[in-house]
């Protein structure tokens, strides 16, 4: 790859944005114009909330006691004594009613409560001046609308109201009892903040700056990069471009840092232009409570950020706008049109808005498990940050920056990809006929599927694994053994059959239906033993990284408990999920994704896939494990060119897993389970076993992996496994 070239290009896109309207408006004309109207708004809206008076109607004002008083001296308020200040006071408004009809009448007072007549209602019961000298016990019914935020927030300041009043009639009857106030309030809790004006003030940009964050690099990298494809492809320049010294490559790096570099200018220019606003809010807060008397002022909340913070969120910008400027930049190519690039924003968003809430739930932290997921660990680590848990966010500031750019990488390569295929690049509208749908699946299949159909085949498991799953659930067949059995069957092992069928012309060949020679079988059975002592190994790190909560624990105990016998164990453990998941994964999806994909990415697609189904309907501990198991399973594939090597490793490794946590509980176990395990309850070998095995798994995936792979000669291409087999065979054919 050329340098000059990229830097040409970049100078190109760059220049083209420059010239646009529209890109000028988004990047920096917006952000300066929208956060000054928006802070306007916030202490206008909020002046006026605040000063609207709230109605309490009080029903039979003269049975209250004189001493001590609840209302003022003109009875249209409270007693200002009940009050912090005298605007506290003022902020509710007492409508005083005899009693009688008809505010007597309970189910008035309802009717009128939620017609809003009043914002809540105090009947005074007939005796209660009585009750209070006679030292009496005796009840306030207060009516309010909880479904009226207006009502409601009465209610709560009505109610500290009558608590500090009846602070005072307690301390009535001590006077008269010559005790003393202690005798009813042995101690005081008094609340020592040790919060400083900046982590208070980072309380509330922990929450706003990580969802702004990732929206506004998201924004800003979404409207670049369809500008720059789909727009290009609508003005004609994308021919010209392809027909330049510059390689595809090339192209779409310098597309990539125009689209990084307006993803960071809006995300900086819109976090700047906020942050002005908050400095002014505080400022405008500051100055109403100190002219109403509020004694906490609120401008300590909005503090701005420390610099630390600030240099912080520059770091994590960078990575975060890479990510999202190489999964737009993809996702652009694919649009024909700016007005079909607009379609794909809403599905992109509705993908990381989950991601990003998930932050804003209280108690959620940063931990090793987040700091794997897209946007999810950056925002975590970025409030933990603004939070000012520097030890806490000093673990994870790797994961997630490692992983971050990872991620963008993986993307980046993604985007390369969709420009070097000459039907997305020229892609012209397409029309849905359903006649003319149906006329293609019957007459016009392939041999196998392609990319889109095995990727539509995950996301079809998942959508029926949930249904499914509900559905056992609710006919509690969930953790029954036929309920465990019709939902492997119906969510894994369906759909890759019904599409084989419908979709492919030679479903034998998409699923490897085929006899394999007796050496993989034999290596498949081997390497499954001697990669069990390594498997076990990793189990307890994955949990001690990830713990299993209490929760999930007693809910597989319960679903062990169904299970009446060794033999339905071992069919519901490992042979129907062998068989299920060796033809989803090695079958339908392995096959699609090596039609548009050389065969070692198809094999870590579907091994990552893989993995990620163990997390999303099992548990994601397993993740680790599933994705490192399905490189081997991969492999035994494509090698065997059958699925039944990976049946028998499935088998075996699910087998193992099953026999032994039997077989350590029964007597004989407990006899002769320490001579082949150092902690049998978990089922790790000791040292030898472990040597051993990881020599053995080592000989034998020599023996799987091509002996030898030619290095190309310059300017050819990447050779991979596919180019190693046979002539005539369905890997090499997808090729």
């Amino acid at each position: 790859m050329r340098r000059s070239n990229v830097w040409v290009i970049f100078r190109r896109e760059v220049r083209d944005q420059l010239r646009d309207k529209r890109t000028l408006f988004m990047i920096f004309v917006l952000p300066i114009l929208l956060y000054p109207i928006l802070g306007i708004g916030v202490l206008k809206f909020t002046e006026a909330f605040e000063q609207k008076p709230r109605t309490v109607v009080v029903v039979g004002a003269e049975n209250l006691p004189d001493d001590p008083p609840l209302l003022n001296e003109t009875r249209n308020g409270f007693n200002p004594a009940l009050f912090d200040t005298d605007a506290e006071a003022q902020r509710l408004v007492v409508k005083v009613e005899p009693p009688g009809d008809p505010w007597s009448n309970a189910d008035y007072r309802k009717k009128a409560t939620r017609a809003g007549l009043a914002d809540a209602v105090v009947p005074v019961p007939a005796d209660l001046r009585e009750r209070v000298e006679g030292k009496e016990s005796f009840s306030f019914d207060v009516d309010y609308d909880s479904a009226d935020e207006k009502s409601q927030i009465t209610y709560l300041r009505l109610k500290e109201v009558l608590s500090r009043w009846k602070e005072g009639i307690v301390n009535r009857r001590l006077r008269q009892d010559k005790l003393p106030p202690s005798y009813t309030e042995p101690f005081k809790i008094h609340a020592v903040d040790v919060a400083t004006a900046a982590e208070a003030g980072g309380t509330v940009w922990a929450k706003l700056f990580p969802f702004l964050l990732v929206m506004m690099s998201l924004t800003g990298a979404f409207y670049p990069a369809v500008d720059l494809c789909a727009g290009e492809k609508e003005r004609g320049t994308m021919e010209t471009l392809l027909i330049s010294p510059a390689s595809r490559a090339e192209i779409v790096l310098g597309k990539f840092l125009t689209v990084l570099l307006a993803s960071v200018m809006t995300a900086v220019l819109n976090l700047v232009s906020m942050g002005l606003t908050g400095v002014q809010l505080a400022r405008g807060f500051g100055a109403a409570a100190a002219a109403s008397g509020v004694h906490r002022r609120p401008a300590v909340v909005f503090a701005p950020p420390s610099l630390d913070s600030v240099l912080w969120i520059v770091v994590l910008l960078i990575p975060l706008a890479a990510f999202f400027s190489a999964i737009c930049l993809a996702l652009a190519v694919l649009a024909k049109s700016m007005k079909e690039g607009q379609y794909y924003m809403t599905p992109l968003y509705m993908v990381c808005l989950p991601l990003i809430f998930l932050t804003l739930v209280p108690g959620i932290e940063i931990n090793l498990f987040y700091s794997l997921i897209p946007v999810t660990g950056v925002a975590l680590l970025l409030r933990a940050l603004l939070l000012g848990n520097y030890a806490l966010a000093a673990q994870f500031f790797l994961p997630v920056l490692l992983t971050t750019i990872a991620y963008g990488v993986i993307a980046l390569r993604w985007a390369i990809d969709q420009f070097q295929s000459e039907g997305v690049i020229f892609r012209e509208a397409e029309r849905f006929d359903v006649r003319y749908w149906i006329r293609h699946l019957l007459r016009d299949k392939e041999p196998t599927p392609n990319g889109g159909e095995a990727l539509f085949c995950f996301a079809l498991m998942l959508t029926l694994a949930w249904f499914l799953t509900q559905y056992l659930a609710f006919s509690g067949l969930g953790t029954t053994t036929a309920g465990m059995a019709i939902g492997q069957i119906g969510f894994i092992l369906t759909p890759p059959l019904a599409m084989a069928v419908l979709l492919t012309s030679s479903p034998k060949r998409t699923l490897r239906l085929t006899i394999p020679e007796p050496r993989y079988v034999a290596l498949a059975a081997g390497l499954a033993l001697a990669l069990n002592p390594l498997v076990n190994e990793l189990r307890p790190v994955v949990e001690w990284l990830f713990p299993i909560s209490a929760e999930v624990e007693a809910a597989l105990k319960e679903m062990m408990a169904h299970v009446p016998d060794l033999p339905t164990a071992l069919i519901l453990f490992a042979v129907i999920p062998a068989v299920c998941e060796e033809f989803a994964f090695r079958g339908f999806i392995l096959s699609g994704l090596e039609h548009g994909h050389g065969t070692r990415t198809a094999v870590v697609m579907s091994a990552v896939l893989f993995g990620f189904m163990h997390v999303l309907v099992s548990l994601f501990q397993q993740l680790f494990n599933a994705t490192l198991l399905g490189l081997v399973l991969g492999l035994l594939a494509v090698r065997s060119r059958s699925i039944l090597p990976g049946i028998v490793f499935h088998v075996i490794n699910n087998g193992l897993a099953v026999l032994t946590g039997v077989w350590v509980l029964s007597a004989s176990g407990r006899r002769f389970a320490p001579w082949l395990y150092r902690e049998p309850a978990q089922g790790l070998y000791h040292w030898w076993f472990v040597a051993a095995g990881l020599v053995a798994s080592g000989l034998l995936l020599a023996r799987l992996l091509p002996a030898r792979v030619k290095r190309p000669k310059p300017g050819a291409p990447d050779p991979d496994l596919s180019e190693l087999l046979p002539a005539g065979s369905p890997t090499s054919h997808a090729r």
